[in-house]
């Protein structure tokens, strides 16, 4: 309603103000009313908002359930998990397994000769250092270059030329190989690293000096390490070298301390050399799958409390709840009941939710009968089949999760019961809002016609009152001359 100023009522002598607010009032109900309406349809539409979250939540927990992956699920376990650890999928055959470690995968390390250098910052020489990685055999008498490795030429020039400038270089050049100074009391010198572990990430480190000798122990020559080709100032203090272990009694090697798909669906994590074999025992993991049922009871509790309280009748206040009597909500209900009701024939031995140990409550809630699913997850087979079985000719076969997935897919989509009343309830929000502005405009309208009119009856009085003053004074003044 639109405030104005207005001084009306000073001719007439009415509260003029008062009875516009009245009579706007009175204007004002059918706009309160559309008001109220909008209102209750924004709280329903919450109201679905929440129950298509939950029908969702509830398909979400439905899935896992006609995955048949998950049924086939496997957990593992080592007895020493210092040593061993594994991984498994459900490729991996339940069984037992003997892991022994006879030796872990490393790098190979050289390390040049104790006071080599005076410090980090003293010139070494210029020229060109080239790392090539490979194998080698016993005692470094010969390598094989890796298949598939480049070498790498790292030019040192004259403002590199430190050994700190020459760890720099090495380090950004990414040869496979890191480089580091030692320094202790006798000065220091470079370490040199490879940066995967395997036997066939050694390397050798070849120079081209500038002082045109390169086997000597003088400027870039004293970084080389090449036995076979007579340069070897640096000594090798740790070879590379393959993880060494058996499976039940079968040798298995690797370039790293994970060994994958040596057997399948299995991935063994190797920390330390074994002195006896490490017992590793792989299993169907039927605790997940019970977990996964667990969830589904939940996720459907959630959206039965959900229906039940917003469509109950409180018969004290004789009053119903905000969806009491909704035609969606109830029709949702009875086809959620209708779903877990129904027998099954995808499993011969399982015909029903109830005989894998999902149950009905009075309450109208699920509930898991543990002694029930224990028994069933013994018959993993047929519980698969009774949740996930698929029948594509015909859908009525399905399994219970299958077709709970379905039914949920259905309310949701596009033209879902659940998403054609949220649409329905926006578009009457909609064209409500449009009805507000065309009341508010009108309500407006009129206030100003009244303002108006009620100026126009004041002026029109106050010309009355002011003509009545002047027809009194003339006739007393008549009579006083006249007396």
């Amino acid at each position: 309603m639109a405030g104005t100023i207005s001084s009306a009522g000073i001719g007439s002598g009415l509260d003029v103000s008062t009875i516009i607010t009245k009579l706007m009032a009175v204007e004002q109900l059918p706009l309160n009313k559309l008001q109220s309406v909008a209102s209750g349809m924004q709280t329903q539409l919450s109201a679905f908002g929440q129950m298509q979250s939950l029908v969702s939540a509830f398909q979400d927990a439905t899935t896992p359930l006609f995955n048949k992956d998950n049924f086939a699920l496997t957990s593992a376990t080592s007895n020493d998990s210092s040593a061993v650890t594994v991984s498994s999928t459900t490729a991996a055959a339940p069984g037992n397994y003997a892991v022994s470690v006879s030796s872990l995968a490393s790098t190979q390390t050289i390390v040049g000769a104790a006071g080599q250098f005076t410090a980090s910052t003293e010139t070494v020489g210029t020229g060109s250092i080239t790392i090539s990685l490979g194998s080698w055999t016993t005692n470094q008498t010969a390598f094989t270059p890796k298949t598939g490795a480049t070498d790498i030429v790292i030019p040192i020039g004259a403002t590199e030329n430190t050994l700190a400038g020459i760890r720099d270089k090495i380090n950004a050049a990414g040869a496979g190989v890191s480089a580091s100074i030692i320094t202790d009391a006798n000065g220091a010198r470079l370490a040199l690293q490879s940066t995967t572990t395997g036997a066939e990430n050694g390397f050798k480190v070849t120079v081209a000096d500038d002082d045109t000798t390169n086997g000597d122990n003088a400027g870039l020559s004293r970084l080389a390490f090449d036995p076979p080709g007579g340069g070897a100032q640096m000594a090798i203090t740790q070879s590379a070298a393959n993880t060494q272990a058996t499976i039940n009694g079968i040798s298995v090697a690797s370039t790293g301390t994970t060994l994958t798909n040596v057997v399948e669906g299995l991935t063994f994590n190797l920390s330390k050399v074994t002195t006896s074999p490490t017992s590793v025992t792989v299993s169907r993991n039927t605790a997940a799958l019970k977990t996964m049922m667990s969830n589904f009871v939940s996720a459907y509790n959630a959206l039965n409390s959900f229906i039940e309280q917003t469509t109950k009748y409180d018969t004290s206040t004789k009053s119903g709840a905000l969806l009491q009597g909704d035609s969606t909500t109830v029709g949702l209900q009875n086809q959620l009941r209708a779903q877990f009701g129904a027998p099954g024939s995808a499993s011969s031995v399982f015909s029903t939710l109830s005989s894998i140990g999902i149950e009905y409550q009075r309450d109208g809630t699920l509930k898991l009968n543990d002694t029930k699913v224990a028994a069933a997850l013994t018959n993993l087979p047929e519980l698969q089949k009774a949740l996930a079985g698929e029948d594509k000719l015909n859908p009525s076969n399905n399994g219970f999760a299958r077709k709970l997935g379905a039914w949920s897919t259905r309310v949701l989509g596009t033209d879902g019961m659940l998403t054609s009343r949220t649409k329905s309830i926006q578009q009457r929000i909609a064209d409500n809002q449009k009805d507000q502005v065309t009341m508010s405009e009108r309500i407006s309208a009129t206030e100003t016609r009244l303002r108006k009119q009620y100026s126009a009856l004041d002026a029109t009085m106050s010309k009355a009152n002011a003509l009545s003053a002047y027809v009194t004074q003339q006739i007393t003044t008549w009579n006083k001359n006249t007396a």
